[in-house]
């Protein structure tokens, strides 16, 4: 996760409340992971700020052997599933955490999942896309949360991490959180303006696509949507997301979008794809559906809600439209 951090080399008591900090931990010990943050849960604890960690049962063992009895008691250590599910929903995760922290502001300590080993010669699988969007949500934080009265802390074992992973870590991170403070992360690879992928990838040749037509009348293309879930697998415990974003997508279509488009459905790699296709080209900004939506209307909004409902929401704009491809896992 990113940030809007807290000048170089500052230490707990300097952070301003007021901006979005995000600072990463790189070690491959328990002293080493434990060692810049115990100064900082105490810190927040004490001044008051909601404290919410969210690690692994090996390291959370360690913090807890490392804070004093009363800070302990201030401290919510949350499952780390809930708070690393999807990127999407781990950004609204946070989100929340800040706004029902109110003026105290916000501590988040949270330790990633290891991501997917990704295949030599697979450049468009399933784990592929997992690392692929897990970055660049971690490398946007700042910018989609700036605002929120908040401070993630990033901790990354470098004993189970692979290259690849390693160095995704690294240039997702603004900042590094050392003993002491934190410090600027020269290896830091801030985000760019462009889309998600250069050429999107179609469908598998040995999957059926299942489609529908986007049209004003959304009770009858969401009715639609739902059958065409049925028909193709979901879940249905899922499928009450897939129609909540296919609602969603269509809507911003045509209110927002050409008016005009097709929603197809398929499975790849132990997925769902709902790819939305939107005549307009307008829809350019990575960050769509990533900024907190608190107002009803607007496009951000209706994307904010798919990145909730969904896995992984891909934004692949192209000469001739937009594809939004939101996924499911099965």
């Amino acid at each position: 996760m990113t940030s809007r951090a807290a000048p170089p080399g500052c230490g707990a008591a300097a952070v301003d409340r007021a901006a979005v900090e995000h600072a990463a931990v790189f070690a491959g010990s328990d002293a080493g992971l434990c060692g810049p943050v115990v100064p900082r849960i105490t810190a927040g604890a004490e001044g008051g700020r909601r404290v919410t960690v969210a690690v692994g049962d090996r390291v959370r063992a360690a913090l807890r052997a490392r804070l004093p009895e009363h800070v302990l008691r201030r401290v919510d250590f949350a499952d780390r599933a809930v708070y690393y599910d999807a990127p999407g929903r781990t950004v609204g995760a946070l989100h929340r955490l800040a706004v029902e922290a109110q003026e105290a502001g916000a501590l988040f300590v949270g330790e990633p999942a290891p991501p997917p080993v990704v295949h030599a010669g697979r450049g468009t699988d399933r784990a592929h896309l997992e690392r692929e969007q897990w970055r660049r949500m971690e490398a946007a934080l700042d910018r989609a949360l700036a605002g929120d009265r908040l401070t993630v802390l990033c901790l990354h074992d470098t004993s189970a991490l692979d290259a690849a992973a390693l160095r995704d870590g690294r240039e997702a991170h603004p900042m590094l959180l050392v003993p002491g403070g934190t410090r600027p992360n020269p290896a830091y690879w801030a985000p760019g303006d462009g889309p998600d992928a250069a050429a999107p990838a179609p469908p598998p040749d040995a999957e059926p696509v299942l489609s529908l037509d986007i049209r004003p009348d959304l009770p009858s293309v969401r009715e639609e949507a739902a059958g065409l879930a049925e028909e193709a697998g979901l879940p249905q415990t899922r499928r009450a997301d897939l129609v909540v974003a296919v609602n969603e997508l269509a809507a911003n279509v045509l209110e927002h979008g050409a008016g005009k488009g097709t929603v197809s459905l398929w499975r790849e790699g132990g997925r769902l794809v709902c790819e939305v296709m939107d005549d307009s080209t307008e829809l350019d900004d990575p960050l769509v559906g990533f900024r907190p939506a608190d107002g009803l209307g607007g496009r951000g909004y209706g994307l904010w809600i798919t990145r909730q409902v969904c896995d992984f929401l891909e934004i692949l704009p192209g000469p001739d439209g937009t594809r939004m491809r939101a996924h499911f896992r099965l």
